[in-house]
């Protein structure tokens, strides 16, 4: 016999025990009689009543001890198929243990006993907080290859948040009297997220203070970068004066009136909810992202940014939906901003006379609207001076996409994919990324004109394209205008000699524009002249803007007035 048949048997007879223990006791409780002796009078006479209530008891007591077995039985049943299933799992099923609120660093000491580190007691408060060696370049390098800020801006940075009110928590005691974890931590902490793409464990390993806790600040901190760092660091021009501090690379490149370009990208955002994600999956990743229009001047300097939509959405749409483009689109601002063309008065090569213009356009690529406000390298160039001008806007334009660059560069967590709950919290750190690269720009002095430039390949034997090393010195840009197609021409004395008298640009059919003729003939909107006999912009479509810029720009590159702009 086995053990636990054994046991078995013995689990049975204390069953039927209780149950003998069980009936007796609720036949004393009754009070009626229980056997045939009790039915017995004084006179040794069998009393019929109290026989009846022997069998009315039995009855009952049979009843209760059916339903006492039953009970008995299916408790039985259920531990059986518990232990088996126990058995066949090959672990019996714990409770899952009660959280705790922080696993802290720690240390042992001399005698062994454990000693919790405090967060003042870390590696980043002692070097970075307390004792930060300011003198040292060495120390000064590293902090911003860090924390992606200078140390004297970090320090501004805690003192920004000291005047804010979103900050409140960390400035004050908690409700049991204790100092909270040090803001200044806590702004590194959120810091480093941003610029490595760590994960809140991570900070709490070099701080020793609750992921929780940083996950916490990190909401108040980019609510805070999106609404007032972003406010003091970000603003798009409004009036004229304004907008000539944004003009002065684009007039050195012959783009007179232009000031920005546009351009939109994606960030993966890793935790959408499911409801968002179809809309949120565009046709570039597979997995669902935001995107975001982006205007910036040729500085790097960011004008204006959207907040984030879909990444199903195309360029146009998303133009659609940026305030900066469509009030320009529309006339609401910027209209007050003037700039002159050159054209020529009959024929290439005769007089040449100044148009005045009002308004402001850009450089953008071929996904957007026909616009006047947004040119774009032009597909289907039939002339010389239209691939030149094409040419030179694809490359002016290239400062959004190097902007892009900066950006996911400088902040990992926009390169790597967001990985917080909602849309609001991918916007708001996007927005942050903005204010503080610009804020960068700003200490590092490359938001203030380019005064320096290289002139394109007309100095000294490149005008003739014969120089040798030409590849070597002269700009990308300017080496694109030196296309092979130019040597049949001759060299430019040549190609002056040959000009004839004829209109710089042919009309062109609009099936031979691959632009998309649903925009190219669209009208401009809003009036035609300001009341000093500038034209406005907005009022002319796509294709006639388009012709002016063309002869203005080939007008200065016959006077060799084209600069390529670079830093100072």
């Amino acid at each position: 016999m086995h053990a636990d048949d054994t046991s078995s048997n013995n689990n049975n007879d204390g069953v039927d025990k209780a149950l003998l223990l069980y009936s007796l006791a609720l036949l004393e409780e009754s009070g009626k009689a229980s056997s045939i002796a009790d039915c017995l009078d004084g006179d040794g006479l069998l009393n019929l009543d109290k026989l009846r209530e022997v069998g009315e008891g039995e009855d009952a007591i049979r009843e209760a001890l059916s339903s006492l077995a039953s009970a008995l039985e299916r408790e039985q049943q259920r531990k059986a198929s518990r232990s088996v299933t126990t058995g066949s799992q090959g672990t019996k099923k714990t409770r899952k243990p009660r959280s705790t609120k922080s696993h802290r660093p720690y240390y042992l000491g001399d005698d062994g006993t454990v000693i919790y580190l405090t967060p003042k007691e870390t590696v980043w408060y002692l070097l970075y907080v307390r004792n930060p060696p300011k003198e040292d370049p060495i120390f000064l390098r590293r902090f911003r290859r860090r924390f992606r800020l200078p140390h004297s801006a970090f320090l501004e940075l805690v003192e920004k948040t000291s005047v804010s009110g979103k900050f409140r928590r960390w400035h004050r005691k908690d409700a049991m009297g204790q100092d909270c974890s040090p803001i200044e931590l806590m702004i590194l902490g959120a810091l480093r997220y941003l610029g490595r793409g760590l994960t809140f464990d991570d900070l709490e390993e070099f701080t020793a203070i609750n992921e929780e806790t940083h996950r916490q600040f990190f909401h108040v901190f980019i609510e805070f970068g999106s609404t007032n760092l972003f406010q003091k660091y970000v603003s798009h021009p409004v009036n004229a004066e304004q907008y000539r501090t944004h003009q002065h690379e684009f007039n050195m490149g012959g783009l007179h009136g232009a000031a920005w370009s546009s351009d939109a990208t994606n960030v993966i955002m890793w935790r959408c909810t499911h409801n968002l994600k179809q809309a949120n999956t565009g046709f570039k990743q597979s997995h669902p992202a935001r995107s975001y229009n982006l205007t910036c001047n040729h500085r790097r300097q960011i004008l204006h940014t959207t907040k984030g939509h879909p990444s199903r959405w195309n360029d146009k749409t998303l133009a659609y939906h940026d305030e900066f483009l469509y009030s320009l689109r529309k006339g609401d601002i910027l209209q007050d901003a003037k700039f002159t063309l050159l054209s020529w008065t009959a024929q290439v090569g005769g007089p040449v006379k100044e148009s005045q213009y009002c308004g402001s356009w850009g450089l953008v690529d071929n996904g957007y609207h026909r616009w006047s406000c947004t040119q774009a390298p032009g597909k289907a160039d039939l002339t010389l001076a239209e691939r030149r001008l094409s040419e030179f806007i694809e490359s002016f334009r290239k400062d959004v996409e190097c902007t892009f660059g900066i950006l996911k560069g400088r902040f990992r967590i926009l390169k790597t994919g967001i990985r917080l709950e909602g849309t609001q919290s991918a916007d708001n750190t996007w927005l942050t990324c903005c204010a503080l690269h610009n804020w960068l720009l700003d200490i590092d002095g490359l938001s203030s004109e380019w005064q320096k430039g290289i002139r394109s390949d007309w100095e000294g034997e490149l005008g003739d394209n014969e120089a040798d090393g030409f590849a070597e010195y002269a700009p990308f840009a300017v080496q694109r205008l030196q296309q092979p197609e130019i040597a049949q021409f001759g060299s430019r004395e040549h190609e002056r000699s040959v000009a004839r008298p004829r209109l710089l640009v042919p009309e062109v059919s609009m099936e031979d524009n691959d632009a998309g003729a649903e925009d190219d003939t669209s009208e401009g909107c809003g009036d035609s002249v300001n009341e000093d006999g500038a034209i406005y912009i907005n009022s002319l479509s796509y294709r006639e803007f388009r012709n002016l810029l063309v002869e203005h720009f080939d007008i200065l590159w016959r006077r060799r007035a084209i600069v390529w702009p670079t830093k100072n």
